[in-house]
């Protein structure tokens, strides 16, 4: 055999087996394929999912200096635009005029609506709204609101389970009454609030 042949027969060789044992690499490394791109598409947000989170709330009346709040979310998703979702939200602010702790307990629950299609862009932007109760604790508190939450955010699957987003919420309340009994209705404060949320969780 001449050595044309013999180099001939070796870069053959070598152009066979080189997929093979990058194959073989790359499985024994947990990636794909050496003919499949290493980088993938952005996880598809999951069908159902929990999260917790903390932030700020404030009092759009002026009832209390601003404070922390805490925040559990659930939301099922209906399809790639539409979901439902039900929400816990927790706070603590101190009062203007007292000086004393008005503790808020909300429960509500809503609608989601993406806006733009999943899984297209890194983040997922969507407005909300729903419909809840809220009640506040402390002098002078409400034990019986009722707010509708409105909100704008973006979320995102950092990986194929795990969901990070943050969320902004106006709360309007019907039926509030934060002020001393002696003050005439009308002229009661508002427990109407807003809200900036992070929050971190699971898909399932």
């Amino acid at each position: 055999m001449t050595t044309g042949r013999i180099v001939a027969a070796l870069v053959a060789f070598a152009a066979l087996g080189a997929p093979s044992l990058a194959y073989a690499q790359n499985y024994r490394a947990g990636l794909p394929p050496a003919d499949q791109p290493a980088i993938r598409q952005i996880p598809r947000p999951t069908s159902f999912s929990v999260e917790g989170g903390a932030g700020v709330i404030g009092f759009l009346g002026g009832v209390g200096a601003l404070g922390p709040s805490w925040n559990v979310r659930v939301t099922g998703a209906i399809n790639d635009r539409w979901a439902v979702e039900g929400s816990y939200l927790g706070s603590s602010n101190t009062r203007a005029d007292t000086r004393t702790q008005l503790v808020m307990t909300s429960l509500d629950a809503g609608v989601r609506y993406n806006l733009v299609p999943a899984n297209r862009f890194p983040l997922q932007p969507f407005v909300a709204g729903g419909i809840g109760y809220a009640g506040f604790a402390g002098r002078y508190g409400d034990a019986f609101t009722l707010v509708i939450p409105v909100g704008v955010g973006a979320d995102r699957m950092l990986t194929e389970n795990i969901k990070v987003g943050a969320r902004f919420n106006y709360r309007p309340a019907f039926f509030d009454h934060l002020g001393p009994p002696t003050m005439p209705v009308g002229d009661q404060p508002g427990a109407d609030t807003w809200s900036l949320l992070a929050q971190v969780g699971g898909g399932f």
